[in-house]
């Protein structure tokens, strides 16, 4: 064999081991996401119930879009801004079934994993699906059903914030508390921290 075909040959065989070694550094990383074992501070936590308040408001923005109302029952009062938690037919609405009449065209707006022990995502409670933060909280939801363009701050009491929110939709995590009324820890959709 030549000097320079065994050259050809070693540079081979180390891209080989350089491929094999990133494809297990990968599988590893993998497994970790898949576990949950890499979030081993809050903000990583955070930071994934942070994402998943933005995924439902972008679906509750996109449904709106398309059918003109949120997914609510008719009988829901038109001159009140609705709170309510992320339970119940909202969240069929959202999947894509047609539930009670609220998406008809079967369009699925959100898509959400199971939940493990009741957190992080959606489980059921008898025949209601509900969905939960990593704390196993339900997520709080308030929609702006009176059409004004405007949701009333829920943090008011604190100093310098505005009473009023110039959005259509706000959703929040109690945060790893579980308390909503402790806004320092809360996950919400309308601040960046």
């Amino acid at each position: 064999m030549t000097d320079e075909r065994r050259t050809h040959r070693m540079a081979g065989c180390a891209c080989l081991g350089k491929g094999l070694l990133a494809a297990g550094v990968l599988a590893l990383a993998v497994l970790w996401l898949n576990q949950g074992l890499f979030m081993t501070d809050q903000g990583g936590i955070h930071l994934l119930v942070r994402s998943a308040v933005k995924d439902l408001k972008n679906a509750l923005d996109q449904y709106k879009a398309d059918y003109n109302h949120f997914p609510l029952p008719a009988s829901s009062a038109p001159n009140l801004d609705l709170s309510l938690r992320s339970r119940g037919p909202i969240l069929p609405a959202l999947l894509g079934e047609e539930t009670g009449g609220l998406n008809p065209k079967k369009v699925k707006f959100l898509d959400l994993p199971m939940a493990r022990n009741r957190k992080s995502g959606l489980w059921q409670d008898g025949a209601e699906w509900v969905l939960s933060d990593r704390w196993g909280e339900p997520y709080y939801i308030v929609l702006d059903t009176n059409k004004d363009g405007q949701i009333a701050n829920p943090e008011v009491g604190s100093e310098h914030l505005p009473a009023m929110l110039p959005v259509e939709i706000i959703i929040y995590s109690s945060g790893p508390d579980c308390d909503p009324k402790t806004w320092q820890d809360n996950v919400c959709s309308w601040r960046s921290r």
